[in-house]
């Protein structure tokens, strides 16, 4: 494994020069990302430079709420994946599984991969998005379904103003998107991730203009956000949140396409909408209801042990959702702190 170049990315130069150089340029490889992720829960880096082929692989170690170790590459992320060229997949696993045995890691995943694809069945399959935004204004409303214009224009009636932001205005505008996050996580019955966490995510990335936050206002009163990031052409819709009482007026669609034609007019290529299981069938139509194209996002998970891939499904349906749902936000604030770093 003498390819494998360790690498802080925190403090190497070379690491987002090679993330930008490469074949992918992935917005979840940049040490901005990476910094958020270690700032707001100290998880362990273990990341790696492959030189010669512009190939970056970042993982963290974390730890599950029984105190076994695993490697991922990469928690929290809507895909990365991992573009090593001559290095072929299934000896870049065997090789990290070796790091990870003098680590005694008890697990390694790589998540959301399309082109990353090591032998056997996947873990776990996910549907992911893309946007074109290279089309002119009229071809990008032509892609929208029939109900997403109606409820644009219907939006646009209401009075809905839109506003993105970023470097130090950001700072304000993400406790604001904070503050529909909680009430958007209560009503699908899960946790927010800690304010610290969005608090890193302004510090880290939106006051260096590597995202937007975008709301949208009645009366002055946010009523739906959304929270953006940028990677050299492309832009990724991470985080989506929105006041449910008021969702007559579909402040969502319309800050959407205020993100898109934004966006398209900035000169970026393309949207990415992120990862959804796919029995998130509302999620989906959504994201397709722009002109969105569907991919396929695989997830790789290995027993460090045994080598051996082993099959893997997120919980995040249960008796745990009712409870949620019936707790206070406060309460539902402080489980988050409690149990995110512990899902990652």
């Amino acid at each position: 494994m003498e390819y494998l170049v360790p690498a802080d990315p925190l403090t190497s130069p070379q690491w987002d020069q090679t993330v930008l150089d490469g074949p992918s340029s992935q917005f979840f490889h940049l040490s901005c990302w990476i910094k958020t992720l270690i700032d707001t829960y100290n998880f362990k880096p273990a990341c790696f430079i492959v030189p010669d082929q512009h190939c970056t692989i970042p993982m963290l170690i974390v730890k599950t709420i029984r105190g076994r170790k695993k490697a991922v590459a990469f928690p929290f992320s809507d895909g990365c994946d991992i573009h090593c060229g001559k290095i072929e997949p299934d000896r870049l696993v065997e090789d990290l599984l070796k790091f990870c045995r003098t680590e005694k890691v008890n697990r390694l995943e790589f998540k959301g991969t399309t082109s990353f694809v090591p032998s056997g069945d996947p873990s776990h399959t996910y549907l992911g998005h893309k946007l074109d935004l290279t089309a002119d204004e009229k071809k990008l409303w032509s892609g929208l379904s029939s109900s997403k214009q109606r409820n644009i224009k219907k939006s646009q009636c209401t009075g809905i103003r839109i506003r993105f932001y970023d470097g130090p205005e950001g700072q304000t505008a993400i406790r604001e998107f904070y503050k529909l996050h909680c009430l958007t996580r209560n009503r699908h019955g899960l946790p927010p991730q800690p304010l610290k966490f969005f608090d890193w995510i302004y510090r880290n990335i939106i006051a260096g203009r590597k995202g937007k936050i975008g709301l949208a206002y009645s009366n002055d009163s946010p009523v739906s956000g959304a929270v953006y990031f940028i990677c050299k052409h492309e832009v990724l819709f991470k985080f989506g949140a929105s006041d449910k009482s008021l969702q007559r007026m579909r402040a969502n669609d319309f800050l959407m396409w205020e993100a898109i034609k934004h966006f398209s007019g900035e000169g970026f290529k393309t949207l990415s909408f992120g990862k959804t299981e796919a029995f998130h069938e509302g999620l989906w139509r959504f994201k397709e209801g722009f002109g969105a194209k569907r991919i396929v996002m695989h997830d790789h998970c290995y027993d460090v042990r045994t080598g051996r891939k082993i099959k893997d499904a997120p919980n995040v349906h249960g008796i745990h959702n009712s409870v949620f749902r019936r707790m206070p936000v406060p309460l539902l604030r402080l489980s988050g702190e409690i149990l995110y770093r512990y899902s990652a």
